[in-house]
């Protein structure tokens, strides 16, 4: 199976609005702006609303291209621009990924389940002496966002990194360059725990999910809990075979 698009799990904005937000902005009796109202606002007015406005909780249970989708229906205008950004930077040339213990490496929100978030010295590869001599080797935007969140982990060769719209990244970590994305069902705060072969991160609708680390198919992915305000912001952690994933 080939790696999700951003744009693979869209539907319509239409098929959106009449999901997440028809009852109460098209109802008679409610508080929330009708869409004549909503009409006169920008698509990027709507968007803003829906990740870090009055309508964050509702939006975060949406996707990127999701609420891009909903904002264009709602105010008849597009949006240009990639939701994950891969029409450019992508990696022109092969590499696989090396294991989750090949290399300098950070493979979840602490590098041990105790959470102590201490690096070891063979690990970091700097001393005191080396760290005023740190330069920017290169550097990584998220499209179609306003904040950022999630933690970076690193791996065999990969940066993997969640995105407020939903995508995560498997970048190179050498040179930036992208090595594969995958667009969740909903914006991704945690840090992407790595395993031998698959990684694992949760999203704000509360969906659990594994990827394969060198592809970013996917392997499995979990409905983790069904309450409508659910969602997870605390990175999973790995251990002797068991994920475990705070709500």
């Amino acid at each position: 199976m080939a790696p999700q698009s951003a744009t693979a799990q869209t539907a319509g904005g239409a098929q959106v609005f009449e999901r997440a937000c028809a009852s109460c902005h098209t109802a008679a009796a409610s508080r929330a702006p009708g869409v004549d109202v909503l009409k006169t606002r920008t698509p990027q007015a709507i968007i803003e609303s829906l990740v870090t406005g009055a309508m964050r909780v509702q939006g975060a249970r949406l996707s990127g291209a999701e609420r891009r989708a909903v904002a264009e229906f709602i105010t008849g205008s597009t949006l240009t621009g990639d939701v994950s950004g891969t029409s450019a930077g992508r990696c022109t040339t092969p590499s696989a990924f090396t294991g989750a213990t090949a290399g300098p490496r950070w493979t979840g929100w602490s590098p041990v389940t105790t959470n102590a978030r201490l690096q070891p010295a063979d690990q970091a590869g700097l001393t005191a002496a080396t760290i005023p001599k740190l330069t920017l080797k290169w550097a990584f935007g998220f499209p179609d966002a306003t904040v950022a969140w999630a933690h970076p982990t690193v791996a065999g060769g990969r940066v993997f990194v969640g995105s407020q719209n939903g995508t995560v990244y498997s970048l190179d970590a050498k040179g930036g360059c992208i090595r594969w994305t995958y667009s969740a069902s909903g914006g991704v705060r945690t840090a992407v725990t790595i395993g031998a072969t698959l990684v694992y991160f949760g999203d704000t609708a509360a969906n659990v999910y594994a990827l394969d680390a060198d592809t970013g198919r996917e392997v499995w992915k979990h409905k983790a809990d069904d309450h409508p305000l659910a969602r997870i912001t605390g990175s999973p952690t790995l251990h002797e075979g068991r994920l475990y994933v705070p709500m």
